[in-house]
């Protein structure tokens, strides 16, 4: 993976965020339309949330150095986690504010501006995610994946809009126009309802790795490499431990010797190494494999 090529998409994400937080926050203060507002906003916690990424894609290129010895990847999960509670923290407040928006009677809004405002943010958004989603096929990058999402959030979000206002404008002409106000608190509602899925989609892989769960996936997948090393090769036993950090796998592995292996020299148990370390997988950089052989079993205790 390039990243170079992740830190400059992420770079063109954030300003273009920006920009759509910027347009929202104006057109919400001018139409009177709280869910606009709340659009806007989520575009400006996403801008700071997308800062944070590209500065931990700087951070993760940098080698390590005496203070962090495995490198930068545990901030990749820590930012997605901070990522993930504020979407959840904000789909509850325009939750609550949508239900006291119906309490209090509905919003009277200017539905011309903000229906221009959702038509040209579904295009742009949607454009956006499906280019980035393509760029990321070679990058295979989690944090562009992850970023991503806000994009596909914010698509929908202005998808909802366009189809309420467009609504409200309706029964607006057909005289409905006391139930045309409450159109605005109603979106509001169901955007922080949708808003959730994403939340938790990125908050639950993201607090599994700050926890150090180990993955489910790649423990069964050294086991079953070793299982099948320990019987061609006769090991005594082995002990594995799995963690991962972001893109980061860290696998530890300790092989036990019986008393009378045939060990000729140390270029023999390299080549053991080599040969576990193939099957376990093409290595990269993110891949951190420690492989070590004793005759005592104490030493994996």
């Amino acid at each position: 993976m390039s990243n170079r090529g992740e830190q400059s998409l992420l770079k063109q994400s954030t300003i273009l965020m920006f920009a759509v937080s910027i347009a929202g926050i104006v057109t919400g203060f001018v139409s009177g339309s709280q869910s606009i507002l709340f659009d806007g906003f989520f575009s400006l916690i996403a801008t700071f949330i997308k800062v944070l990424m590209l500065i931990t894609a700087k951070l993760i290129a940098k080698q390590s150095n005496h203070r962090f010895q495995f490198g930068f990847w545990h901030l990749e999960p820590m930012v997605l986690l901070i990522e993930g509670s504020f979407l959840l923290l904000i789909a509850i407040y325009a939750f609550l504010n949508g239900v006291f928006g119906i309490i209090d009677g509905g919003r009277d809004i200017e539905l011309g501006l903000v229906i221009i405002y959702a038509a040209v943010f579904t295009v742009v958004e949607f454009a956006y995610f499906f280019y980035v989603r393509r760029r990321n096929r070679k990058l295979k990058s989690s944090l562009i994946q992850f970023d991503n999402i806000s994009w596909l959030v914010d698509a929908m979000l202005s998808v909802g809009l366009l189809i309420s206002f467009l609504t409200a404008l309706l029964l607006k002409s057909q005289g409905y126009g006391e139930w045309a106000v409450y159109v605005d608190p109603l979106i509001l509602i169901v955007l922080a309802l949708t808003m959730l899925t994403p939340a938790f989609k990125i908050l639950g892989p993201a607090l599994r790795d700050v926890l150090g769960i180990a993955p489910d996936t790649l423990n069964d997948h050294v086991r079953q490499v070793m299982d099948a090393a320990k019987a061609e090769h006769g090991f005594d036993d082995y002990v594995s431990y799995v963690q991962k950090h972001g893109r980061a796998r860290f696998i530890e592995i300790h092989v036990v010797l019986p008393a009378d292996y045939r060990l000729e020299n140390v270029g023999q148990l390299d080549a053991l190494r080599e040969e576990i370390s193939a099957k376990l997988g093409k290595p990269d950089a993110a891949r951190w494999l420690t492989i070590s052989f004793t005759g005592d079993k104490k030493w994996i205790a």
